[in-house]
Order: C-alpha cells, then sequence, then structure tokens
C-alpha cells in the first residue's frame, strides 16, 4: 500500500550552512552529502515508470537545497516531466539573479524560513554568526517579492520564546503586502530531536502519515516514513535497489501500520510513541496564516496542503 498523497519529496542535501536552534542537526547521524543528478534521475525515473500517483516534487529535507549545484538541472528535469516543483531553503544563497534563474526554469514556490525581525533576532534563533545576513537576506527577498512574475514566494516564522516573540507582529506587518503566503508557527518536535511542545496525554491513534504522506526520498536513496523523523529512524527500504512496492509491502511499514490503526504504541520502539504529531489538541501549533483557516491549515502538509489526516 502506497501512501495516498501526490507529492514526492527529495532530499537532495543533508548539508547545511545555518544551525538553527529549533532544528535537531546536532543529533544528526546520517552522512552529510548532496544527492547527486544522475541519483535524482534514476529514483525518479524509477518511480515514476512504477505509479503515476505523483505530479508534484519538493525540495525540503534536513540541508540546505541551494548548496546542490546540480539543483537547476534536477528543477529543470522534473519541469520536462510535468511536474510542479516546490523548494524550502534559508534563502541566505538566494539573489535576484538566482531568484530569475529559477523563475525562467518553471519553479512554482520558494519557501524561506526567515525567523527574525531584527539582526539580532534572527542571529539567535537561525544560530548564525553573521547579522549582516538577516538585512541582506530581507532586502533580497523584498526585491525579489517586488520581481516575481510566476513563481510563488511563501514566508514561515517559527516564534522561539525570548528570542524573536516579540517581533512576530512587526514581521506579519513588514511581509502582509509583499509575500503571496505568510505563516507563523511555534516550532514542533522533530518526532524526538526537540522539546518544544509538550507531548499531550490525550493523543489521536494515527498522525495520518503511513496513509497519506508525501513519499520521503531521503539524500541516500533510502525511504523513511516521515519527515519529521530527521535521523531516518522509521527506514522502510532502499529506492536503489527496492521497488516502491517492496518497500510498502516491507515489515517496517507494515509495523508502523500496525500501530498507526490500532493506536498502540506502547513498547513499539517507535519514535511515534512520544510524538507531538500525534496530539489531540493541535490549537497551539499555528499562531497566523494569512489566506488559510489555522484550524483547518493544520490538518494539512505544508507544501500541497492536501489532507493529512
Amino acid at each position: 500500500m502506497i501512501p495516498e498523497s501526490n507529492e514526492l519529496r527529495f532530499e537532495t542535501s543533508t548539508l547545511c550552512n545555518y544551525d538553527c536552534i529549533i532544528c535537531p542537526r546536532e543529533q544528526l547521524t546520517r552522512k552529510k552529502e548532496t544527492m547527486s543528478f544522475d541519483l535524482f534521475k534514476l529514483l525518479f525515473d524509477k518511480i515514476n515508470n512504477e505509479t503515476d500517483q505523483y505530479n508534484t516534487l519538493t525540495f525540503p529535507g534536513m540541508g540546505e537545497p541551494l548548496l546542490d549545484k546540480s539543483l537547476n538541472q534536477k528543477i529543470e528535469y522534473a519541469k520536462k516531466k510535468n511536474f510542479t516543483v516546490l523548494m524550502l531553503t534559508n534563502a541566505s544563497l538566494l539573489t535576484l539573479d538566482k531568484f530569475k534563474e529559477f523563475e525562467s526554469l518553471g519553479l512554482d514556490s520558494i519557501r524561506v524560513s526567515f525567523y527574525g525581525n531584527s539582526p539580532e533576532s534572527y542571529k539567535k534563533v537561525h544560530n548564525i554568526t553573521d547579522e549582516g545576513l538577516f538585512k541582506k537576506i530581507r532586502d533580497t527577498l523584498t526585491d525579489i517579492c517586488k520581481a516575481k512574475k510566476t513563481t510563488q514566494i511563501l514566508l514561515t516564522y517559527n516564534v522561539v520564546e525570548n528570542s524573536n516573540d516579540a517581533l512576530t507582529d512587526s514581521w506579519i506587518q513588514y511581509w502582509q503586502d509583499k509575500a503571496d503566503l505568510l505563516e507563523v508557527w511555534r516550532p514542533h518536535n522533530w518526532a524526538v530531536g526537540k522539546s518544544y511542545r509538550p507531548v499531550q496525554e490525550t493523543q489521536l491513534k494515527t498522525c495520518g502519515r503511513p496513509f497519506k504522506t508525501p513519499l520521503q526520498v531521503q539524500v541516500d536513496g533510502t525511504i523513511n516514513m516521515c519527515c519529521f523523523d530527521f535521523d531516518g529512524k522509521l527506514l522502510l527500504g532502499d529506492l536503489k535497489t527496492q521497488t516502491l512496492d517492496e518497500i510498502f509491502r516491507s515489515e517496517p511499514f507494515n509495523k508502523i501500520l500496525l500501530h498507526h490503526t490500532s493506536g498502540d504504541f506502547k513498547n513499539s520502539g517507535l519514535i511515534c510513541e512520544n510524538c507531538d504529531q500525534r496530539n489531540a489538541d493541535k490549537s497551539d501549533v499555528m499562531i497566523y496564516n494569512s489566506k488559510f483557516n489555522i484550524e483547518e491549515r493544520v490538518q494539512k502538509v505544508s507544501t500541497t496542503y492536501s489532507d493529512i489526516t
């Protein structure tokens, strides 16, 4: 049973030039590398030869996509296959000229993690040393918002107490008439990587991901269950040597599916047991959304906005 979704997610790199305090990169044991274009093409074609259910490709993951020198090739290849293509980035390496390149390739949207509204708050949350990056990136994004024609700019702000929380309203005010979408969240826990959200006593039987998740292709070609599983603890198989059918008939997937069907995770050994994504009350997850009803939005994935539960 391949989970119901129209979205492929390719982690094009596990390299990153940031060390954000809400990200568990210090716990990452997977190899820091970039997926070659040849491997991307091999896996992308293999997936689409096996099933026609996918029409959207996202470049997310535990790294910064703009560090990938073959990113343009990957975008161009997917667009020639009539895919919608989305990208997540910290925008530190984005320029107006680079944006125009992406737009000419047909990139549909760029989602930027921009967690500050002053040099100090930005430096603190993104855990960087260069205070000048805040102004550089804000100026670049402002210019891009003025120049964009077809590629949408989506901005995300994660509110971290005593770091950038006092500037949330001013951040919204600055970007509300510039970007195509603004979303303000409270940080999640990356399953077991961080502890920003309390794990509630009342939990859902399932977060929905074994049934409706996008296909998560890690940088080395392995498949894991969930985008919150940053270190591949819910590894399902290896697409380089297995078919999708084999991966989603495998023992690892069937074990996950069993527990998400029963809702009993005790002694399962799965990171799902204490994951905040199964919290029944999601009223504290999102603070602001410029387009979507918040109660509905938190029930959807953050890329295609399809339902997850």
